[in-house]
């Protein structure tokens, strides 16, 4: 088979047609299964944002950076993504199927260019998960009574990873419960402490920074009255826009999602919106609720913690402290479903080496078992490679996302010029004549981030190490553009919505499918 492209003519989908006869429009008979709600959409997403998670992990640096000043660039990194958001929004109600970047280059540009982007998706997820993997070692590594060293931070994110791996290995409801209560635990327990906070901070707590603090910027960056240097305020920034990644989850989970054309969208907006807001609110409280001097604060093991216990007492600051862990487990679960669904949406069309294992679905658990174990597997080995050392994973693990990013909104552009985009019905989101210059806004973030990255010399090594990956990368795009070229490989051809147009193996399989939930 070979991928047909599509044309500004295509037709929509009509209103009757279900999820899975959506699916099969696309070349493919539903596998996975398909439990997830529009609120588990957006837990989902919620979770691997984990604002709470990133700002106890990255608090202390960020402030040691440039002091109070940090916490408005939550406002600018979500005035920045917003645009990227709403492309990938029109592309989720356009094209619903698992591997979703891939997909959707694949389909608007050919299956050589989408290829390109699946390896940067295939990059940044693995790395996203190991990423919050350390964070979680090197926050929680003192509360187990372990020196908080690098490489007890690699030997908790190991037990974390594992964990992750095995509910994803029982299923997707499961997976989706956890994030579910992790996600609600999270918005909730967090909220209700950050009220307390600030109702402390304005009529009781004595000695605080105030919620002035933000405008004079008082902090470590501005201790001695030494002139901060220009770099200090690009490595700050990152912290919020390594937070406010991750939410278009919900798009590569489209198989797993019911009425995924509108829930996706819907879910990405909202879990940006909340965490971007959220961000700015809990880091701003958190620092106004500082007791004495910000350099003292900061000497602390973990400045967050101390903040809760010190104002709220230590049973609320265990209870924070439970929080914050399942935000980040949350996170790594929601990053292991998309990593593995990305695996199996490029293994189903035998991109990679021994694809039919990769692509195979158990029956008991409806999950692509290989395909988490080999991940499994990955991840432990960028752990171990990592050696506990947050931040090259965590800087590798951004830049690899807003190469995804970037080269997915390219494809966007030139398919949108090819008119190989398809249409989606009119009460789905779309941008419209303004997708053109949207995207081109969200190809300038991309770039500014990526620069923001690789640029100050401090972070050089990142590009070494993202570098290596897109080496071990090109070893694999050698094979799926053989595959291609062969023809042993493919991407599905579009079919017309009539379902009387699905018809030979695929209808029979689908048959098949329907009857294994009985």
């Amino acid at each position: 088979m070979s991928v047909t492209p599509a044309s500004a003519a295509t037709p929509a989908t009509p209103r009757g047609l279900g999820d899975e006869d959506d699916l099969v429009r696309f070349g493919y008979p539903q596998r996975l299964r398909r439990t997830m709600s529009s609120f588990t959409s957006f837990c989902l997403a919620f979770s691997m944002i984990t604002i709470t998670g990133s700002i106890v992990g990255l608090f202390q640096p960020v402030l040691l950076q440039v002091g109070a000043v940090s916490t408005w660039f939550w406002l600018l990194a979500l005035v920045g993504v917003l645009p990227v958001l709403a492309v990938f929004m029109h592309m989720a109600a356009r094209i619903p199927v698992t591997g979703y970047a891939y997909q959707w280059a694949s389909r608007i540009t050919n299956p050589y260019y989408g290829w390109v982007v699946a390896v940067f998706g295939i990059i940044t997820f693995t790395t996203g998960a190991v990423s919050i993997g350390v964070l979680l070692g090197s926050v929680y590594a003192p509360e187990f009574g372990l020196e908080a060293t690098a490489q007890n931070a690699a030997y908790l994110s190991a037990g974390a990873l594992s964990l992750g791996f095995i509910v994803n290995i029982v299923g997707i409801r499961l997976a989706s419960r956890m994030n579910n209560g992790f996600a609600m635990a999270e918005i909730v327990g967090t909220g209700v402490i950050t009220v307390l906070l600030v109702v402390g901070v304005v009529l009781f707590f004595k000695d605080t920074q105030g919620l002035g603090v933000i405008v004079n910027n008082n902090g470590a960056g501005a201790v001695n009255g030494a002139h901060t240097p220009g770099v200090n305020y690009i490595l700050a920034s990152l912290l919020p826009i390594l937070s406010l990644l991750g939410w278009e989850a919900s798009a590569d989970l489209a198989e797993e999602t019911k009425n995924p054309r509108k829930v996706a969208p819907r879910a990405m907006l909202r879990a940006v919106i909340v965490s971007g807001i959220a961000g700015f609110v809990v880091m701003w409280i958190f620092v106004a609720a500082i007791k004495g001097s910000i350099p003292s604060a900061l000497e602390r093991t973990n400045t967050i913690f101390w903040i809760v216990d010190v104002h709220l007492g230590s049973f609320v600051g265990f209870l924070f402290k439970v929080i914050a862990f399942g935000s980040m487990m949350g996170c790594i679960i929601a990053n292991i479903a998309v990593a593995t669904r990305l695996i199996f949406s490029v293994s189903r069309d035998r991109m990679l080496p021994f694809s039919g294992q990769l692509a195979r679905v158990n029956a008991r658990f409806r999950t692509p078992i290989v395909a988490i174990v080999v991940l499994w597997v990955v991840c432990l080995i960028i752990n171990l490679a990592g050696a506990g050392k947050i931040f090259r994973i965590v800087s590798m693990a951004a830049v690899a996302y807003y190469f995804t990013y970037g080269s997915t909104i390219i494809g966007v552009i030139w398919g949108h010029f090819k008119k190989r985009i398809p249409e989606a019905p009119a009460d789905h989101f779309g941008l419209g004549r303004w997708l053109i210059p949207v995207s081109v806004l969200a190809v300038a973030w991309c770039l500014a981030v990526i620069l923001a990255y690789l640029l100050p010399t401090v972070n050089h090594y990142v590009a070494g190490y993202f570098a290596v990956a897109l080496g071990i990368g090109a070893l694999f795009t050698v094979y799926a553009w053989w595959a291609l070229h062969t023809k042993r490989a493919a991407v599905p051809e579009m079919r017309p919505p009539e379902l009387a147009s699905v018809s030979g193996t695929l209808a029979e399989e689908v048959q098949e499918l329907r009857g294994l939930d009985g």
